[in-house]
């Protein structure tokens, strides 16, 4: 396999710390949310970029595919809910709720191409037998 591209991002400290990418100079603090004792959260959290990481990947997935096979839509939309499950014996483990909305096709297609993007994006293959994803209407 030919790599495409990459990317790098350095975390500094933990989930009080701070994230910071090489290519885009982006930076983003992190806190701990209120459900871990987080006081006044002001930044985001792992399951938040998660959520955005996999929603922005399925997404373009969609698009690529959609465009590809020249399917007409006028819009699309991907939720990801993330949570974080607690298992006493094995410790931490991710949880998907994913909601995709395509204006402007049949239901029909819709289903079928969220079918088809979740078969190809990248996010959903590394993922795939570790973390339960359940497609919502």
């Amino acid at each position: 396999m030919k790599k495409f591209l990459e990317r790098t991002a350095t975390t500094y400290g933990g989930r009080d710390g701070e994230i910071k990418d090489t290519q885009s100079r982006y930076s983003v603090k992190l806190s701990k949310p209120a459900e871990m004792g987080g006081q006044n959260p002001t930044g985001t959290n792992p399951e938040e970029l998660f959520s955005m990481g996999y929603s922005s990947c399925f997404a373009s997935s969609l698009e690529y595919l959609l465009l590809a096979n020249n399917v007409a839509y006028e819009s699309l939309s991907v939720r990801a809910d993330t949570s974080l499950m607690m298992d006493e014996e094995t410790g931490f483990q991710f949880a998907l709720n994913v909601k995709v909305r395509i204006k402007g096709v049949s239901k029909e297609v819709e289903k079928e191409y969220t079918q088809k993007a979740y078969g190809f994006c990248p996010y959903s293959k590394a993922i795939r037998g570790n973390i339960e994803v359940k497609f919502i209407d």
